[in-house]
């Protein structure tokens, strides 16, 4: 299925990737899927920046999807399906 992914206030990541935003050709079903498959398409320094120590996405990305839900690390096996967007994003707190 095609998946669109989009990559806001991730400079290393749209480096990398040649872009902002990519669409995928996409085998998996899951938003976890999804994240695996970015991790291993375009290597270590991605899987450095986005996963933790255990090997999930690190707590300090958020995941939109279709630009209405916000999906939680608990959510991570939410089906995709064809024509999906997926915003990935850091949130940075402050004042």
């Amino acid at each position: 299925m095609k998946i669109s992914v989009e990559f806001l206030s991730l400079p290393i990541v749209t480096k990398i990737v040649g872009g902002k935003s990519l669409s995928l050709n996409f085998s998996g079903q899951t938003v976890d899927d999804l994240v695996s498959e970015i991790v291993n398409k375009y290597g270590e320094k991605v899987r450095r920046f986005f996963l933790d120590e255990s090997g999930k996405l690190d707590r300090v990305f958020k995941i939109l999807l279709n630009k209405k839900e916000w999906i939680s690390r608990d959510q991570m096996n939410k089906t995709l399906k064809e024509g999906d967007q997926v915003t990935i994003m850091m949130l940075i707190g402050g004042g």
